[in-house]
């Protein structure tokens, strides 16, 4: 469930979206870049099917445990529903370890569904000839094939070269996407009043490192949920879904 907006917010937040799909059709140089995880894709259902096989196997309590699209992993649900991690460590290792090893994986993917409205808007962005990319910090060995799979699943636009995830999973997440932007899109070939490039992410760490580098980038913040580690410190325009036709 998405969160509830302020009506006047909510306008604000359609306004900006839209002004996005207007440059990019009136400049055909236009380039935007998507995040997947908590950006394009709700993985709480992800995480919640893997906490019901945990469930099933080992503590059958837990699946009234609701994973909610704001929690970020599953700490703070389990803590919202009473659950103390200091009386059962054991517990929770093995719950830790049993997500891990299916969370990161190509299976799991398909229990993603997009936030309201991500769909039709970059298929609309794709449709005015823009640059689409997909930037992720999945890796490649675990999660490649599934990433492709849920992309083309939900029906959003496919091009060869538009799909970049991390080489192995060692790697940083915000270290592989802000070298693979900087080196991508070189500000002396994007200038921004020629190929305004627009960046699309909801984790704060990302954001902020992107946004001190290349401030001539326009960064979207999905306001969804994210690792608690900071908290965004750079311009950003925030929305919290892709929703902005007329309320029915």
């Amino acid at each position: 469930m998405n969160q509830p907006q302020d009506p006047g917010l909510k306008q604000t937040l359609k306004q900006s979206l839209k002004t996005i799909l207007t440059v990019a059709a009136e400049n055909p140089r236009t380039v935007c870049v998507f995040d997947l995880d908590s950006t394009l894709f709700n993985v709480s259902p992800r995480t919640q099917q893997i906490l019901h096989e945990f469930a099933e196997l080992h503590k059958p309590e837990l699946k009234k445990v609701e994973i909610l699209h704001t929690d970020w992993g599953l700490k703070e649900s389990l803590v919202r529903a009473g659950y103390k991690f200091d009386e059962s460590p054991e517990l929770h290792k093995t719950l830790r370890d049993f997500w891990v090893d299916r969370f990161f994986t190509n299976t799991y993917l398909h229990y993603d569904i997009p936030y309201r409205g991500a769909v039709p808007y970059v298929q609309r962005l794709h449709e005015t000839g823009c640059e689409i990319h997909y930037l992720t910090g999945r890796d490649v060995a675990r999660m490649g094939v599934g990433t492709l799979e849920v992309l083309q699943k939900w029906g959003f636009p496919i091009r060869e070269g538009c799909l970049h995830l991390k080489p192995h999973r060692s790697m940083d997440d915000h270290v592989f996407k802000i070298d693979w932007v900087v080196d991508r899109f070189p500000i002396t070939k994007y200038p921004p009043e020629i190929s305004p490039v627009y960046f699309f992410e909801n984790e704060p760490v990302n954001i902020n490192a992107l946004g001190k580098i290349r401030p001539d980038i326009h960064i979207i913040q999905l306001d969804t949920t994210h690792s608690r580690q900071e908290e965004v410190n750079v311009p950003v325009i925030k929305v919290s879904n892709f929703y902005i036709e007329e309320d029915k």
